[in-house]
């Protein structure tokens, strides 16, 4: 029991991106939490507005994606409506 219980813990501290202030940002937090954990991105693309269909009706989404260079490292975090959906991350 002992060693699932340590396999869950450290899937949950694996899950996400660690910020360089120690924070942890995952897929489905804010957009807000980048900003206030990083700053504000060194680029932001504008991906457009995708229609889609939800619940009977039309809905629109809108996509970005914003990068960030700390030190070696690029990142990239693709926003739907103010939520983080995916990152990416590479070296140099």
């Amino acid at each position: 029991m002992k060693k699932v219980v340590i396999i869950v813990i450290a899937v949950l501290l694996l899950c996400g991106f660690r910020a360089p202030n120690g924070n942890i940002i995952s897929k489905g937090d804010l957009a807000d939490k980048l900003i206030v954990n990083m700053g504000e991105p060194h680029q932001k693309t504008d991906l457009g507005m995708i229609q889609t269909r939800a619940f009977g009706g039309i809905a629109y989404i809108k996509r970005e994606v914003w990068f960030y260079k700390i030190d070696d490292y690029n990142y990239r975090f693709v926003i739907e409506n103010g939520q983080i959906v995916a990152d990416h991350w590479s070296r140099f």
